[in-house]
């Protein structure tokens, strides 16, 4: 089995002694609250740190990520590569291996978050999956082009919005899934140095300072104390920007989070092909 370790270069690949099953593993996971609630193969399940009423956001991402692929992936799986951008603990690379995606990758720029998400993985024995460390703003073009690319609750923390989606964009040959906190809408027009010049409002951007939970050394905080969040219309703007040739706001179900059913978050499909899971 594979961990990460520590190491002053970097994060390598280190042999991990669990010849004596899974409980090993186990044992290393449930001593320890995550962000996510991961159903062990023991049948336990893993305490989440977050308050009741926000777990559910993350069901409610996989409910709408799963409803989204699985009628036009159908049994295909294994057809299918998958990456998915500021993985965290890597709960939902974790779910798209176990549905037998031929190649998944999570990268998240965190090192604690690489070392717990591999440790799930080795609990689960997942050999089509692997997590490697990178910056969603500065992403290596080595990792290749995926099928489905996920960027799930991240992009209300990056410094560079749109330098952001245009990375996501060259990575994905299919459809990328986006989940995210939405700002209030600014509708109208501005002047444009003059009054008799003027320019529509296509979405907004709304500053958020993150310097106390950065301060707090929150493990959910951007890497920077100031972030940029998307109103929908801004959001929707931007991908067509960053280049996607079709993007689909996905509707949550009548259980899903309470921030999904009021729109302070929103799941959206953006394609880049006319072919490609989800078209």
């Amino acid at each position: 089995m594979k961990s990460f370790e520590m190491e002053s270069g970097g994060l390598r690949d280190h042999e991990v002694d669990l010849s004596s099953g899974g409980s090993t593993a186990e044992t290393l996971i449930l001593a320890r609250e995550w962000f996510y609630e991961f159903p062990l193969p023991s049948g336990q399940t893993t305490r989440s740190y977050l308050p009741e009423f926000a777990r559910s956001i993350h069901t409610s991402r996989e409910s709408m990520l799963f409803e989204f692929l699985t009628p036009s992936v159908q049994n295909r799986w294994a057809e299918h590569s998958c990456l998915d951008l500021a993985c965290h603990e890597g709960y939902f690379a974790v779910k798209l291996a176990q549905h037998g995606c031929r190649n998944v990758i999570g990268v998240d720029v965190r090192r604690e978050h690489l070392e717990h998400a591999a440790l799930i993985q080795q609990v689960y024995k997942l050999e089509n999956l692997k997590f490697v460390e990178g910056d969603i703003e500065n992403l290596d073009s080595a990792l290749g082009v995926f099928d489905i690319v996920l960027v799930f609750g991240i992009l209300y923390h990056v410094r560079d919005l749109i330098a952001t989606l245009r990375n996501v964009r060259a990575m994905t040959n299919g459809v990328c899934l986006i989940e995210t906190q939405v700002a209030p809408e600014l509708d109208g027009s501005l002047e444009w140095g003059a009054r008799e010049w003027t320019r529509d409002i296509r979405g907004c951007l709304a500053l958020v300072d993150e310097t106390e939970d950065r301060g707090k050394g929150s493990p959910e905080s951007g890497m920077t104390s100031v972030s940029l969040v998307p109103s929908l219309k801004g959001l929707l703007f931007l991908l067509g920007h960053a280049g996607f040739e079709k993007v689909e706001i996905l509707h949550p179900g009548p259980s899903a989070h309470e921030q999904h059913l009021r729109g302070q978050r929103v799941m959206v499909a953006a394609y880049t092909g006319k072919s490609g899971p989800g078209r």
